[in-house]
């Protein structure tokens, strides 16, 4: 393994800039290199495009504290939206630009549920290739993320169809677990079958328990409660790395060619007094691979 540096996501933060701010200091201490730059941390997207007031006040804090960075789409893309087509992709062009503009190395784009409909699954591949034009202008990689309610190998197979080099598999280990467990796949397998293409790595836990709600109701999901889950070790947790059951260090020996950032991506506020211990245990792991 070749690693560039490892990174931590943003956890968004209802618009208020000082709990961001909050979030960059402490991440900073803990020994962070890069930030993953959720495109909505500050609620800085209104309308499918960005707010001009607090994009600007976005990149003097990101300047202040000097992370080298990589960026996540928001909340609301749907690029499978025939009825808002328009709408959709001038969305995804403004997420784009706003990675470039903070100057991200990459752009994380969720795959999300595939459609039966197959002039559905061709929507969502010509918006990604329309923003992979336009994310040249920023010289901006775009990796498609694997969710736990679809197949990994249904998005390696997606990407593998593109074959360009600069689109490639942001591996969420979290979600491949939960993922492959609900499709009764072996997940070491999984993570084999795809180890070629994967450019980006999320690295979180959970106990490998699909939490049904996830499919039956995704709004009620998101509002359930935290602690309840994760007492039932349901769901996606977003645990740090070793909190859970995933096998982290198979899983990593799989991906021993793997050249690129590694986002611990959890839930860093809840864990104020563990930050610092989880990135050096982290990368205790790693070096021993």
């Amino acid at each position: 393994m070749i690693i560039k540096g490892f990174g931590v996501n943003t956890r968004r933060t209802d618009s208020n800039f000082k709990i961001f701010e909050e979030q960059l200091c402490y991440l900073k201490e803990a020994g962070f290199e890069y930030l993953e730059v959720s495109a909505d941390v500050v609620d800085t997207m209104g309308g499918g495009k960005i707010i001009p007031r607090k994009f600007k006040k976005l990149i003097h804090l990101l300047d202040k504290y000097n992370f080298k960075l990589t960026a996540h789409i928001p909340n609301g893309i749907d690029l499978r939206n025939r009825k808002d087509r328009e709408f959709q992709l001038a969305f995804f062009m403004s997420s784009i630009e706003f990675a470039g503009r903070i100057g991200a190395e990459l752009l994380v784009c969720h795959f999300e549920k595939s459609s039966d409909d197959p002039s559905a699954e061709s929507l969502f591949r010509e918006a990604i290739l329309k923003g992979y034009d336009y994310a040249k202008k920023w010289n901006l990689k775009l990796g498609i993320e694997n969710i736990e309610i679809e197949k990994l190998s249904k998005v390696a197979s997606f990407i593998r169809k593109i074959n360009e080099p600069d689109i490639m598999l942001a591996l969420d280990l979290g979600h491949a677990f939960l993922s492959e467990s609900y499709f009764n796949n072996d997940f070491l397998q999984s993570i084999k079958e795809v180890a070629d293409l994967v450019g980006h790595i999320h690295l979180s836990d959970n106990f490998g328990r699909f939490e049904g709600m996830r499919v039956k109701n995704f709004d009620l999901y998101r509002v359930s409660s935290y602690t309840t889950r994760l007492n039932l070790g349901r769901g996606d947790l977003n645990l740090p790395p070793g909190w859970g059951s995933l096998p982290v260090e198979k899983s990593l020996k799989i991906l021993n060619n793997y050249k690129g950032i590694v986002v611990l991506e959890y839930y860093h506020d809840k864990y104020l007094d563990f930050n610092s211990d989880i990135l050096l245990e982290t990368k205790e792991l790693f070096s021993e691979l």
